[in-house]
């Protein structure tokens, strides 16, 4: 069979895009719909009246009470206040506290940033509004142009329900089951003219109309650009060499990243090369498209997952197909009940108390326009025209009747109360949190409290099952990307302090005595935790009213000193980390905090003595010395056995030479049955015990 050109391999990946795209936009179309509506009813002024049969209040008073808003405000701050913290946990059960930390740390220094935030942010309103949202994670070098070196960021996904679409075959939340997934961004002409050279219009007119999504836009005045993910499957070849000796130790390679030279020297240390070892893994491919073709060919990005994360508001499965909402929709007719009636109440209002004149149109005349704007002119005086009867004579002036004052119908004025209990069900209540009154008890303050947590708990729970999949991402990403030796890295701790850490630098192992690289990401294989629990605010004033009152009962000043700490640690405001901090070293001083290494030497040198070592570098260097006098050691014998040798040689040549050959024949088979004689018995290989 004849090889596929480039060309054939990219139109069938394209054919298959588009289909498997078509395939994931039906499936969650409507849902996508109502997110946006939703997101819309709430951004955007007059969205609230944009419904179907709303064209017959065109020329009425139309108002907007937004009782949804100040919902979404609340969970949102409660949200930005709450920062959820992923922690790398080793899952084999390896010590490996310092590569864990180093780990979190990182996280934090590449997602935390503006554009961190922001796609965060972004990723929680939408899933609270609307119910979907997203964010990606992206290698992008340090320096454009300058630099060879990569970091990772995390990138915002706007209109998540209208440009990020995952297998329609995936039932995982995270999605992490996925075998592709799509983010589209929409461009404009010029733009996309300007970028790969190609005029809109010189694209296959067959193809409008053909798939289910709008590829070409309306008019062609928007061009979709996609980014197609395919995750697929590769083997990887690993050369093995294995060391027999007191402790058996294996070393494996890929096939392309060990040279002969490094070879020998495995060989030449005392290592065998046995049978090589495949192993599948994933990668991910990055495709570029747009309706009409392949704009960009498939390259490999770093990590073993595709880097885009789903977040949810309310998700199910329903009818095996995946469904979603977020907290606005079930209160969209409430609230469009709410307008409704009242902006009737309004205008009832507005024109009660006035009764209205009736006038013939005789009366009237040209003075119609007098009448209808008095209102809005507030005129001095009003006219009429003079009416005469049959007879000419003078009739008397003034309107023929009065219509009746307007007036709320109980009805409306009940269905108005009934509405808004009804948006705040659905809501969850908000103005229960008004209900906290200074003389309340704790219990009863924490009850209430407690009620108001959990109507944002779910979301705040989403927000953490989002966090623990970005983590997962990073570290699969970071094996492929944090590999220079000497490299140092950004980092940033749980309270904000910057820091850094350097790759390959190597420590002890106490467990094998050797010296293996302290950070190293491709080392460990770690289990992402997140910590979320009741909102951060209600859970921290919690810690410091259950504190308050302990650190005025308690005599002691240390046990005064560590409470107020902890109290400290949950409290938030301007200057309170300048006496956390100042709060921290007291108990360093006290010796409750371990101290850092930056503190374990200014501790020494306050106290005029050096700082202590290093352990690790002294037993490495003890090692280091101890290695090298027994390889000299093992070098002067092997140079001694060889003379030895020599000086035997020489000597058995000189006795022999006297002897005659039958004899010499006799005597080396002799020798020869004594060595045999005298060899031990070989002994059973002994296993290494089990580990487990």
């Amino acid at each position: 069979m004849p090889r596929k050109s480039k060309a054939q391999r990219n139109a069938e990946i394209h054919a298959r895009a588009l289909q498997e795209f078509d395939d994931s936009y039906v499936a969650t179309q409507a849902d996508r719909e109502n997110a946006l509506m939703s997101r819309r009813f709430v951004r955007k002024r007059g969205a609230m009246w944009d419904w179907d049969d709303a064209g017959q209040f065109q020329n009425r008073m139309r108002l907007e009470f937004d009782h949804i808003s100040g919902a979404m405000t609340r969970i949102k701050s409660e949200y930005r206040k709450n920062r959820i913290q992923a922690q790398f946990i080793p899952a084999d059960g390896t010590d490996a506290d310092a590569l864990s930390d180093a780990c979190a740390s990182r996280f934090r220094a590449d997602t935390y940033d503006a554009r961190g935030r922001e796609a965060r942010t972004m990723a929680f309103d939408s899933a609270l509004e609307g119910g979907y949202g997203g964010v990606r994670l992206r290698a992008e070098y340090e320096e454009k142009g300058e630099s060879e070196r990569q970091r990772i960021c995390l990138e915002p996904v706007n209109d998540a329900e209208s440009t990020l679409y995952f297998d329609a075959n995936s039932k995982l939340k995270d999605k992490s089951d996925a075998d592709h997934a799509f983010l589209i961004t929409p461009w404009t002409r010029r733009a996309f003219v300007a970028k790969y050279g190609e005029e809109c219009a010189s694209w296959p007119q067959e193809l409008v109309g053909s798939y289910k999504f709008p590829w070409f836009g309306t008019g062609l005045d928007m061009v979709y650009v996609c980014e197609y993910f395919v995750k697929e499957e590769r083997k990887d070849r690993y050369r093995v060499f294995k060391f027999e000796g007191p402790t058996e130790e294996t070393e494996e390679f890929l096939v392309d990243e060990i040279t002969d030279e490094e070879i020998e020297v495995m060989t030449a240390t005392g290592f065998v090369e046995v049978e090589p070892r495949e192993e599948e893994v994933y990668q991910v491919r990055k495709f570029v498209m747009n309706g009409a073709k392949i704009l960009e060919d498939g390259e490999v990005i770093p990590g073993r997952m595709i880097p885009l994360v789903p977040q949810y508001g309310h998700r199910t499965i329903l009818n095996h197909v995946e469904t979603f909402r977020g907290h606005v929709l079930k209160s969209i007719d409430p609230q469009i009940v709410y307008n409704l009636q009242v902006s009737k109440v309004a205008e009832t209002a507005a024109s009660s108390g006035i009764e209205k004149p009736i006038f013939t149109p005789e009366q009237i005349g040209s003075h119609a326009n007098m009448w209808q704007n008095d209102h809005i002119d507030n005129n001095s005086f009003l006219l009429i025209n003079p009416m005469t009867d049959a007879n000419g004579q003078p009739m008397p002036s003034g309107p023929v009747a009065f219509t009746k004052s307007p007036e709320v119908a109980p009805a409306v004025a009940a269905l108005v109360s009934l509405t808004k209990q009804d948006m705040q069900d659905q809501l969850g209540n908000p103005e229960n949190g008004e209900q906290i009154m200074p003389d309340m008890s704790g219990v009863a303050m924490g009850m209430v409290q407690g009620r108001i947590d959990m109507q944002s708990y779910i979301y705040m729970d989403e927000a953490a099952d989002t966090e623990r999949r970005l983590a997962e991402i990073w570290q699969s990403m970071a094996a492929d990307i944090y590999v220079e030796k000497g490299r140092k890295l950004k980092t940033m701790s749980e309270d904000g302090q910057r820091g850094t850490v350097e790759i390959g630098r190597m420590v002890l192992d106490k467990k094998t005595g050797k010296e293996i690289p302290e950070i190293d990401f491709k080392r460990v294989i770690f289990d992402v935790e997140v910590d979320v629990g009741p909102t951060s605010a209600s859970r921290r004033q919690a810690v410091v009213q259950t504190l308050t009152p302990l650190i005025g009962a308690t005599g002691d000043p240390e046990t005064q000193l560590v409470l107020t700490h902890v109290a400290l640690q949950n409290l938030e405001g301007e200057g309170i980390s300048a006496v956390r901090e100042w709060s921290r070293k007291k108990l360093v001083g006290m010796g409750v905090e371990k101290p850092t290494k930056e503190e374990e030497a200014e501790m020494a040198a306050a106290a005029g003595q050096e700082a202590p070592p290093d352990p690790n570098a002294i037993l490495a260097e003890a090692m280091a010395s101890e290695a090298s006098a027994k390889a000299q050691k093992a070098q002067a014998d092997t140079v001694l056995s060889m003379a030895r040798t020599k000086e035997s040689e020489a000597k058995a040549a000189e006795t022999l030479a006297g002897i005659p050959l039958a004899q010499q024949k006799q005597a080396l088979e002799t020798a020869k049955a004594i060595a045999d004689d005298m060899r031990p018995d070989p002994q059973p290989t002994q296993e290494p015990p089990f580990a487990g």
